[in-house]
C-alpha cells in the first residue's frame, strides 16, 4: 500500500468516526438515510416495474423481460429469476439487482453481492450490511480491509466495540495496543 510520508495508514474518515462520540450519532443518521434512500429506491423499481408489466401484456404476469436489449441483456426483468441490465425478483443479476438474492453491479437485497452491496448479508467492495464483507465496510459485523462497525475486524479495524485489526484497531497503532 501506498503512503505520503507523514501519513497515517488506514482510511482518515473512518478513523475519524471511530474514535470521536459524536461520530456514531453521524454513522446512524446517515445510514438511517441510506436506508429510506434504499427502500424508496426499491419500492419505486417494483412501481416502474408493475406499470411497465402491465403496459406491456395488459395485465399481470409472472415474469416480464423488456424487448429493449443492451449488451444482449434485457433493460428490465422482473420475474422468480431476473437476469437483465434492471432486474428485481427472488433471485436477481445484473448491472442493478433488486431482490431476494441479488448480484450485481450495484446490489440491494438481504443477501448481496456486488461492488456496491447493502442487505442484511453483503459482500463486496463497498459494503454497507448487518454483515458486511468487503474491502471497505460498514455494518454491525464489518469484516475486510477497513471495517467499520460494533464488531469490526480486518487490516485496519475501527468501531466503538471490538475491534480486531492488523495494522491499525480503533485509530491506534497496533503497537500501541499490546506494548
Amino acid at each position: 500500500m501506498l503512503t505520503r510520508p507523514g501519513s497515517e495508514p488506514g482510511p482518515e474518515w473512518m478513523r475519524r468516526l471511530g474514535s470521536s462520540p459524536k461520530g456514531f450519532r453521524q454513522i446512524r443518521k446517515a445510514i438511517l438515510g441510506i436506508i429510506v434512500l434504499f427502500g424508496v429506491t426499491q419500492v419505486a423499481s417494483m412501481v416502474v416495474a408493475d406499470i411497465a408489466v402491465y403496459s406491456a401484456h395488459g395485465g399481470h404476469v409472472r415474469s416480464y423481460n423488456s424487448s429493449m436489449q443492451i449488451g444482449g441483456m434485457p433493460l428490465l426483468s422482473v420475474g422468480g429469476t431476473a437476469h437483465g441490465v434492471i432486474a428485481c425478483g427472488g433471485v436477481a443479476t445484473g448491472m442493478v439487482a433488486i431482490g431476494g438474492v441479488a448480484a450485481g453491479v450495484i446490489a440491494f437485497g438481504p443477501i448481496g453481492v456486488g461492488v456496491f452491496s447493502s442487505g442484511a448479508l453483503s459482500l463486496g467492495d463497498l459494503v454497507l450490511a448487518a454483515l458486511a464483507i468487503g474491502w471497505r465496510s460498514v455494518g454491525a459485523l464489518a469484516l475486510g480491509h477497513a471495517a467499520l462497525g460494533v464488531l469490526s475486524m480486518g487490516r485496519y479495524a475501527y468501531g466503538p466495540g471490538i475491534a480486531l485489526g492488523y495494522h491499525e484497531a480503533s485509530g491506534k497503532q497496533k503497537e500501541s495496543l499490546f506494548g
